[in-house]
C-alpha cells in the first residue's frame, strides 16, 4: 500500500481547499497553434504571473497553507499528459540505471487502483492511466535507487476498470525536456468572481491574442492566434471583443505596407504648420520618445494615407487591417454597453499610468487603452499624458476634420467628436 506519508500528503491538500482549485490549460488555434507563454493578470487585485505556455494555471481559491512541506509532489522526472485529463492520461518518467520500477496509483482515499511492476532499463518509459472516476488520483514511482511522487486529476466520471499499462521506452537517455517544466502547474491565487486578462504568446511575439475570462471551472482556453505585422516588422497583440478583432495596443508604424516611409516631425512649430487636409502626413511619439510604450502619434491624412472615404480603409494599418471608422467605434462601444460606460471596460488597469481616480476602470474587455495624451495641431505641443487618450477615426467631417473616439481618467464613458486633422492622434485598427 502506499506510503503513509504519501497518504497524509494528499489528506492535507484535501483539507486545505486543493479540491477546489481551478486548473486552466492552454491551447492555440489559427495563425498558430503552438502557446510558448502566457502571461496572467488578476484585473481585482492586480496580481499577475507568467508562465510556459505547455504549464497549467492552478487558480488556487481555497486558503492553502502546509503545502510546501508536500512539493515532492511535483516530481522532477514525472510528466503527465494530458493534466487534468478526461478518460486517461500518459505517464512519462526517466530511469537512470537498470532496475525494477513499481509504479503504484492511489486515489484520494489512499485506495490503490492501479499498480504495475516491470524491469526497466536506463531511458524514458511511457505508461497509460485510464481511471475509474473523477477526482485527483497520485502516482508513486519506486525503484533501488529511485522514488518520485506526482498528482493528476481526473475531470470526467467514468465506470471502467482502472488501468496502468505500459506503452514503450521512447528515448535511450534523458532528452533535454524538462519534465517539471513541460507539464507543471503554476498556483495563482484567485477568489470567485475575480476576472483575469490573459495573453497568449506564440512564438517570439509573432503572434499575441488577449482573452478576459471569470473562471468558475477547469477548462482548456483556446488562444486565436491573428497576423498583425505592420511594414516596420512590428507584431501586435489583439483581441476578440463581440464579433469585432481589434489590436490590443496602439499602432508604431513608421511606415506604409507598401514600404513608403511616413515624415517623422518632431519640432512644434513644423508640426503646427501641417494644413488639416488629406494630403500633410507626419508622425511622432509623445515627447519625441521613440522608446513611448504609447505607439505613434499621426495626422489624419497620415492614418488613412490620403484615403477620406471613410469605409474599409488600410492606412497605416497591416494587411488584413483597418482604420476604424465611427460606426465600427460605436459597435464596439455598445457591446461594452454604451457610451456612458464603455470607457471604463475599455482603460487599463494596475499598470498605475492613468492619473487618479481613473473612474470606472476594469479593462474588463482587454482593449487596455493608455492615457497617451495627444499633440495640438495648435501649437505641437504634446499634452495630456496621464489625463487622455484619443484615436483617430476613418471618418471625417468635413474637408478639415474629422471624427475621433477618447477616453478621460475621470469619466467612465467613451466621448466622440470632430477636430482639426492636424491634430496628432492615436490609431488603433480592427481586422477586416
Amino acid at each position: 500500500m502506499c506510503k503513509l506519508s504519501f497518504v497524509l500528503a494528499f489528506i492535507m491538500f484535501s483539507i486545505t481547499g486543493f479540491g477546489q482549485d481551478i486548473i486552466i490549460n492552454f491551447a492555440g488555434e489559427g495563425a498558430s497553434t503552438e502557446v510558448t507563454t502566457v502571461e496572467v493578470v488578476n484585473l481585482y487585485n492586480c496580481t499577475s504571473i507568467e508562465l510556459p505556455g505547455g504549464s497549467s494555471l492552478n487558480l488556487t481559491t481555497g486558503v492553502v497553507t502546509g503545502v510546501e512541506e508536500f512539493e515532492h509532489l511535483e516530481s522532477n522526472s514525472i510528466s503527465s499528459y494530458p493534466n487534468p485529463f478526461g478518460n486517461s492520461t500518459n505517464i512519462e518518467f526517466y530511469v537512470s540505471q537498470t532496475d525494477f520500477v513499481t509504479i503504484t496509483v492511489c486515489d484520494i482515499a489512499g485506495k490503490i487502483v492501479a499498480d504495475y511492476g516491470k524491469e526497466l532499463t536506463v531511458g524514458v518509459h511511457s505508461f497509460e492511466f485510464t481511471a475509474n472516476n473523477l477526482g485527483i488520483y497520485f502516482i508513486h514511482v519506486s525503484g533501488t535507487n529511485h522514488v518520485e511522487s506526482s498528482k493528476v486529476i481526473c475531470l470526467s466520471i467514468n465506470s471502467q476498470q482502472a488501468q496502468l499499462v505500459y506503452n514503450e521506452q521512447i528515448a535511450g537517455t534523458k532528452t533535454e525536456k524538462s519534465y517539471k517544466n513541460a507539464n507543471s502547474k503554476e498556483d495563482f491565487s484567485f477568489s470567485e468572481g475575480d476576472i483575469l486578462k490573459i495573453k497568449g504568446i506564440s512564438g517570439g511575439y509573432a503572434y499575441a491574442t488577449v482573452m478576459v475570462v471569470e473562471p468558475t471551472v477547469s477548462a482548456t482556453y483556446i488562444f486565436n492566434f491573428v497576423e498583425c505585422t505592420d511594414n516596420d516588422g512590428n507584431n501586435y497583440a489583439v483581441v476578440e471583443i463581440g464579433t469585432q478583432t481589434w489590436m490590443a495596443e496602439n499602432i508604431k508604424t513608421t511606415s506604409y505596407i507598401n514600404g513608403d516611409a511616413i515624415p517623422l516631425v518632431t519640432d512644434n512649430t513644423e508640426w503646427a504648420n501641417l494644413g488639416d487636409n488629406d494630403t500633410d502626413k507626419a508622425y511622432c511619439f509623445y515627447d519625441n520618445d521613440v522608446n513611448s510604450i504609447y505607439g505613434a502619434l499621426y495626422t489624419y491624412a497620415t492614418a488613412t494615407n490620403g484615403d477620406n472615404s471613410g469605409v474599409d480603409i488600410q492606412g497605416v494599418c497591416p494587411t488584413g487591417w483597418h482604420i476604424p471608422n465611427d460606426d465600427e467605434w460605436t459597435t464596439l462601444t455598445n457591446e461594452l454597453g454604451g457610451e456612458s460606460v464603455a470607457g471604463g471596460k475599455l482603460k487599463s488597469t494596475c499598470m498605475e499610468l492613468w492619473n487618479a481616480p481613473n473612474t470606472g476602470a476594469t479593462n474588463q474587455s482587454g482593449f487596455t487603452a493608455l492615457p497617451c495624451g495627444l499633440r495640438d495641431y495648435l501649437d505641437g505641443s504634446f499634452n495630456y499624458d496621464g489625463v487622455v487618450v484619443v484615436w483617430w477615426s476613418a471618418t471625417q467631417y468635413d474637408d478639415s476634420e474629422a471624427w475621433w473616439r477618447n477616453l478621460s481618467y475621470d469619466y467612465a464613458g467613451s466621448d466622440s467628436y470632430y477636430d482639426n486633422k492636424s491634430g496628432g492622434l492615436y490609431v488603433r485598427c480592427v481586422r477586416d
